[in-house]
Formats: C-alpha cells, sequence, structure tokens
C-alpha cells in the first residue's frame, strides 16, 4: 500500500513537471516566433507565404494589364479604321 501512494504521488509530480515543462516549451517557441519575426520586418524581409500572396497578385495584375491591352489595341485599330473611312469620304 506505501509503494502504489508513493507511486501514485511520484505520478502526479511527474505528470505536473511534464505539463509545466510543456507549457514553458510553447511560451518559448511564441517568444523564439515573435523576435525572428521582429527581425525579418527590421530588415526588410518576408516570410515565403507573403512572398506568394504578392506573386499571385502580381500575376493577377500582368493578366488584367494584358487584357486591357487588348481591348485598347483593339479600340485602336478601330478608330484608324473609322479615321480611314472619313477620308475617303471627304476625298469624294
Amino acid at each position: 500500500m506505501l509503494k502504489s501512494k508513493f507511486f501514485n504521488d511520484f505520478s502526479n509530480v511527474a505528470q505536473g513537471a511534464f505539463s509545466t515543462i510543456n507549457a514553458i516549451r510553447e511560451e518559448l517557441d511564441i517568444l523564439i516566433k515573435n523576435r525572428l519575426e521582429r527581425i525579418l520586418v527590421s530588415k526588410g524581409l518576408v516570410t515565403k507565404e507573403e512572398n506568394d500572396i504578392v506573386l499571385e497578385r502580381i500575376d493577377n495584375l500582368k493578366m488584367k494589364i494584358d487584357g486591357l491591352e487588348a481591348i485598347v489595341n483593339k479600340q485602336s485599330k478601330e478608330i484608324k479604321s473609322l479615321m480611314e473611312k472619313k477620308k475617303i469620304k471627304k476625298g469624294k
């Protein structure tokens, strides 16, 4: 009976110690992550996720620009065609 109580007490102490160690580890992880983030920001660096988001936005903007250029080119050709038709009509 004495051994059983001893092992129960020891088990409870060990569980408490492991819980405390785990909480300290999590807190250290958060502190390290925050400090690293501050260092990256101070150096003007970004994370891979932020970089991927910016690259995706740039690709989307390039596609929009290409579409707008196509529209402008088409309208420019239509205007030139109309101008030529007006010149032909004035010449008659």
